[in-house]
């Protein structure tokens, strides 16, 4: 039945309707279990518009609804443009349950590069209490009310695009989900400023195959409700593989959980210019340095469980001359060195991974050759980076696969060093790639595939797999993601969340927490990582030390001297510090890493196999956070510039100051604060208590206490005792 302008035709279930306006070229989706309206209505603009090229600059064109038929329970609608011609843009509409499902039915004579749908009235206002929540790495809250204007443009699986294919909208208590299922689907997120307030809103384009996606409105709810239903559609896509099922084939994967990331990232560092001309040459560790370090670690800083992590081993040194990396460098060690050195490593109980890449080809590599090469749809080769190793060529990610299973590849590192993991750069960290090469093309969806087919492979060879970033679609397909939790002691790469007016929240942990180990990468200094120390306390992760000094750093005497205390109450350089505490004496990053590993091994060996249940702002500047996780371990951490005051789980009253905070695990329980119960502190004090007998630490007979600075005293049930570095107490 067709429709007239002046008639609002709509679909209906218990729990949704969405109405169509000709006339004003209006749409509504009201949420019937919430009581809220989605829609442009209230101010009719431009809600669907095209672009006819693919310059991402060129200009979009309004589209207006121009006719709607129903027909078998759906609103089959067709636009066009002002002049009330072109006629070719056909939408069908579509309840399913909760969702509207929208379609854009193909047209081979379209003739559009993309198409923008939402453009308006998917948006919720500061009077609305409105936000958008965007799975940029861990995730991103943005909140409608803020003086920052953005407009931003976020690929599917981009570098720092959305790392799952969804996004969250909160109006008035009401939760909208977005989702769609192709990776030509690019989401744009707005904030727009005005006298009358600010509004954020999402919208979609859609180019190539994209042709359908869904909005979901799940009554009222938070960010909890938000993660339970796309939790759901991530099970169901098979993106979900908990550690319950991938330690039944691979056992070792839970030496992951408690894990840290240890990385020396250049043990050869070979500087070659774009015209291949050798710059310098610089071992900065050589194989028996590297395993010196480990020994170091386990037997003088006592840290248990680690990822020892070691690149720049092959022939000709970080970055350079991929894809052949056979012989391991002689610079270092050679064969034989690189060898010794993961026998050694692996006899303290720590777990080796070796770096390696196959999406970069430098043209100097024996066997480079043009055949591999990703191609430009004019026939060039796609430029890489340039690097160390000078300019980087894309390789194509099929060819990528025949190149790891070359006998000099893989099969010959599985042969030769025996690793734990192995990790391949890169490879989930740029987008979704095309190949326009004849030989071998690919789509955007073809080169995750066979990104996923070499991680698969990697991993049945050597046996635990990672890299760099992360996806939701690697999650199936790997053990580890490096990238993902932080970048080079920020929260993001190139992303500025406090200009967006932002707050980073572990959402991706609320999907997938118990389904693969996640780190941060790339260097930084500690004693400006406080807040990332909180932040990973708030998700339950363990840190990766990536920018550990050259040769046997511990023995450099100017990494020695503690920090000058902080001049206001934000110090950043906190868990750096050891007075009165175990590593005291110690060099800087030996203090930060015990004092960090200690809290954060444990907290993650604790909730490795548990989902991040709830994720709480504690104050209205949102610096203040509570994480529980579904096994019940809470984590209170203090962002702010104030003490802040809470009572654990047993009555005990706990000051944090900045950058404090509290965890509660039954067996386990941490805190860094400035008050314990009857007890003050001249200055914040980090004591962890962990049972040693498996009951929880009320019910306990033994248990151990780890004092990282500050004062020595603890009172734990009336008693006080004094540790000076540890102690057993029975």
């Amino acid at each position: 039945m067709s429709r007239q302008a002046d008639e609002r035709p709509e679909l209906r279930n218990e729990f949704i309707r969405f109405s169509l306006s000709i006339a004003d070229n209006a749409w509504t989706l009201d949420d019937l279990r919430a009581g809220v309206q989605w829609g442009n209505a209230a101010n009719p603009a431009p809600w669907v518009e095209v672009r006819k090229t693919v310059d991402p600059s060129s200009e979009r064109e309004p589209r207006y609804l121009d006719s709607i038929t129903e027909e078998n329970n759906a609103l089959i609608c067709t636009f066009v443009d002002a002049s009330g011609n072109d006629g070719k843009l056909k939408l069908v509409f579509v309840l399913k349950d909760e969702a509207l499902q929208v379609y854009l039915v193909p047209d081979e004579d379209l003739g559009y590069a993309s198409v923008d749908l939402f453009r308006s009235g998917l948006d919720a206002s500061q009077v609305d209490d409105g936000s958008a929540l965007l799975p940029i790495r861990m995730g991103l809250l943005l909140p409608a009310e803020a003086e920052e204007p953005f407009d931003l443009s976020l690929g599917t699986y981009a570098y720092e695009g959305v790392h799952m294919a969804m996004a969250g909208l909160f109006k008035s208590g009401a939760v909208l989900l977005a989702d769609w299922g192709d990776p030509y689907i690019t989401l744009g997120a707005t904030r727009t400023v005005a006298e009358a307030g600010s509004r954020i809103g999402i919208s979609f384009s859609l180019s190539k195959t994209a042709r359908s996606l869904e909005l979901r409105c799940l009554g009222k709810g938070d960010l909890t409700t938000l993660a339970e239903a796309y939790k759901t559609r991530a099970t169901e896509l098979g993106y979900r593989v908990p550690w319950e099922e991938k330690v039944k084939g691979r056992p070792q994967s839970a030496r992951l959980f408690g894990a840290c990331n240890v990385k020396l990232w250049f043990a050869l560092a070979r500087r070659i210019d774009e015209d291949l001309v050798e710059k310098s040459v610089e071992v900065n560790w050589t194989f028996d340095e590297a395993a010196s370090i480990a020994e170091h670690l386990k037997n003088d800083l006592k840290l248990q469980d680690v990822l020892f992590h070691l690149g720049g081993w092959t022939r000709y040194g970080y970055d350079c001359r991929h894809p052949d990396i056979r012989p391991a460098n002689p610079e270092c060690g050679g064969d034989e060195g690189l060898a010794d050195c993961v026998r050694r490593v692996q006899a303290l109980g720590y777990l080796f991974c070796l770096h390696d890449n196959y999406q970069d080809m430098y043209r100097d590599a024996p066997s480079y050759g043009e055949f591999w090469l990703q191609k430009e749809p004019d026939g060039s080769p796609h430029l890489g980076g340039v690097w160390l190793g000078g300019r980087a060529y894309y390789t194509c990610a099929r060819e990528a696969v025949r190149l790891a299973k070359r006998p000099d590849n893989l099969p010959w590192v599985r042969d030769t060093f025996h690793p734990d993991l192995y990790f391949i750069d890169t490879t989930y960290a740029v987008g979704p790639q095309e190949c326009y090469d004849p030989r071998h093309p690919l789509t955007r969806q073809d080169d995750i595939h066979w990104k996923a087919v070499l991680s698969d492979y990697a991993r049945d060879v050597i046996g635990m797999f990672g890299s760099e970033c992360g996806r939701e679609w690697a999650v199936p397909h790997a053990d580890f993601f490096e990238g993902l939790a932080s970048v080079s002691g920020r929260y993001y790469h190139g992303l500025d969340q406090e200009k967006l007016g932002g707050s980073v929240v572990p959402f991706f942990d609320m999907i997938f927490h118990d389904c693969i180990a996640i780190h941060g990468k790339y260097g930084y200094r500690p004693e400006q990582m406080a807040e990332q120390v909180i932040h990973h306390i708030s998700m339950g992760r363990t840190l990766y030390y990536h920018s550990l000094g050259h040769h046997l750093y511990w023995q450099d005497p100017e990494e020695l001297p503690e920090v000058p205390p902080a001049a206001g109450p934000m110090d950043d350089a906190l868990y750096t510090r050891a007075h009165n505490g175990w590593a005291e004496g110690f060099c800087l990053w030996d203090r930060f890493m015990k004092n960090t590993q200690e809290v954060l091994g444990p907290l993650n060996k604790l909730t490795s196999q548990a989902l991040i249940d709830r994720y709480e702002f504690l104050n209205s500047e949102r610096t203040i956070r509570k994480t529980t996780f579904t096994n019940g371990v809470t984590a209170t951490v203090n962002g702010s510039d104030q003490d802040y005051m809470v009572t654990s789980a047993g009555g005990v009253r706990a000051v944090l100051p900045p950058y404090g905070f509290l965890i509660e695990a039954g067996t386990f329980v941490a805190f860094v604060a400035r008050g314990w119960d009857d007890l003050s502190y001249e200055s914040p004090a980090l004591f962890t208590l962990t049972s040693l007998d498996g009951k929880t630490l009320d019910k306990t007979s033994r248990f151990r206490v780890f004092h990282g600075f500050g004062d020595s005293g603890l009172l734990w049930k009336g008693t006080k005792h004094t540790i000076v570095r540890e102690a057993i107490i029975e």
